[in-house]
């Protein structure tokens, strides 16, 4: 069976850390994360908080399983019911096509590359998403849950 948790919020962003290429999180980090008796089937870290809005991340096992309408709910619920930011913001690696797929999939709008930006020297697309635009908060769903297509 799989969960939603909160904690122990270290041992999640270490586990976020270690599957996202050069990735370091800012002390302000805050995650959510499914786990299954498997262990971590993904994790979603927001840092980088601001008046107006947080960077957000996605590390997962490598599946697409943990991905659900619940899950989902509870991700954008954080920023933008919680903490009661209008926007989230992500960098992607222009490389990156399964992560660029899923932010797109999930409402995720591309509004700018910053050239040769990325640890590598690739290039790096930001995206964003305004709570006005979130399809995946609650009051839109009256209860419905199970599993997403993207």
């Amino acid at each position: 069976m799989k969960e939603v948790v909160y904690a122990p919020r270290d041992e999640m962003i270490a586990w976020a850390e270690a599957r996202i290429s050069n990735c370091k999180f800012r002390d302000d980090a805050h995650a959510i994360g499914i786990r299954s008796e498997l262990g971590y089937q993904a994790i979603v870290v927001f840092d980088n908080f601001t008046v107006t809005g947080c960077w957000i991340s996605v590390a997962s096992n490598g599946g697409r399983r943990w991905l659900s309408r619940e899950f989902l709910i509870r991700v954008f619920a954080y920023p933008f019911i919680q903490c009661g930011h209008p926007r989230i913001s992500a960098f992607i690696s222009s490389g990156n096509q399964a992560s660029i797929d899923l932010c797109e999939g999930i409402g995720f709008v591309r509004e700018g590359l910053m050239r040769k930006a990325g640890f590598d020297g690739e290039d790096l697309l930001m995206l964003g998403m305004l709570r006005s635009e979130c399809r995946w908060l609650p009051e839109r769903f009256a209860g419905k849950t199970g599993r997403v297509r993207v």
